[in-house]
């Protein structure tokens, strides 16, 4: 009579838990989470005073940059290349400038590809850059983007 009544016991509690666990899991309303995007600040454009060119260099093995019409408040300039290379890798090229009033520079330096020790291996198939130039003042930053042909 005791295994009985211990067996009986046994059996409620696991039932008893089952119950339990499955009530919760399945009486519970699901949440419903919320997502709020993240603000971007659009920066203004930059001034039209301020001309831009970019030209193949070395048969699209390397870029120049020129940029005229610089103000003399802006004290640095920061340039993104993005690019998609013959195989269809995205790739790009990052700088800053640095300015102490210059009106007009000229990078004639920037590569498409990679450059180790002296040596180089160029991105072959580029036909078009994405430049994204970021010009910092003392009263904020401003942007000029434009897709250039090579």
């Amino acid at each position: 009579m005791k295994k009985k009544i211990l067996l009986f016991s046994i059996v409620l509690i696991i039932v008893s838990i089952f119950f339990a666990v499955w009530k919760v899991g399945f009486s519970s309303v699901p949440q419903v989470i919320e997502e709020i995007p993240t603000p971007t600040d659009a920066l203004p454009t930059v001034s039209s005073e301020i001309a831009v060119d970019l030209a193949s260099k070395s048969g699209n093995k390397a870029v120049v940059l020129k940029i005229n019409g610089i103000s003399s408040d802006i004290n640095s300039i920061e340039y993104e290349l993005i690019y998609i290379t013959g195989s269809g890798l995205s790739r790009g090229v990052v700088g800053k400038i640095a300015l102490k009033g210059e009106k007009e520079i000229i990078r004639d330096d920037i590569v498409l590809g990679t450059c180790s020790s002296g040596k180089c291996v160029y991105d072959t198939g580029v036909d078009s850059v994405d430049l994204t130039l970021k010009f910092h003042s003392a009263s904020g930053i401003s942007v000029y983007q434009k897709k250039y042909s090579l």
